[in-house]
């Protein structure tokens, strides 16, 4: 009886913590704050609490990770056109290289203008519960989950645009 009881309430705590960890539409996004990847993206920690107010899109990365040579330069072409047109819009690109220079050295083949960060360690994709590269959290300008996106191809672009162009509008 007693060995029932102790099964029943670590598999009743087991789903508490699945459920009130687990990341979906409508979640806060988890908060972090990581150093600049590059030169450019300055010395001082980045803060996802910066970017409180605009639409960001948080794009999980690698430099070993196939599909990031395809998004890579097409989330930067959205990211530069709707800064240009004078939307409130980010991108964020965590690199979770376990080397840094790995990820500098792709940039310089890939290069952007949207804020690249570091996290050798892992911890923000683990908060994020990241399963694979790349992963995207395109969040509201107060800081909600609007959609996750996994993997990408080259027609994935024009979708994340449309839910961007969502959000910019007032449109959750």
């Amino acid at each position: 009886m007693r060995h029932n009881l102790a099964v029943l309430l670590a598999t009743a705590l087991l789903g508490v913590c699945q459920f009130s960890f687990a990341l979906d539409i409508g979640a806060e996004a988890p908060a972090f704050s990581l150093p600049g990847l590059r030169k450019q993206d300055g010395t001082a920690l980045i803060n996802l609490s910066n970017f409180r107010g605009k639409v960001v899109y948080v794009d999980f990365w690698a430099s070993w990770c196939g599909p990031c040579v395809v998004s890579t330069p097409l989330l930067n072409e959205l990211r530069n056109r709707l800064v240009k047109q004078g939307k409130a819009f980010e991108v964020v690109a965590i690199n979770v290289d376990k080397k840094p220079a790995d990820g500098i050295d792709f940039l310089s083949d890939q290069p952007v203008q949207y804020i690249a960060v570091s996290d050798p360690a892992g911890t923000t994709p683990a908060s994020y519960q990241v399963k694979g590269m790349p992963t995207g959290f395109l969040l509201d300008q107060s800081g909600k989950i609007r959609l996750i996106h996994q993997g990408f191809k080259t027609s994935d672009i024009k979708m994340i645009e449309a839910e961007a162009e969502k959000l910019l509008a007032g449109k959750p």
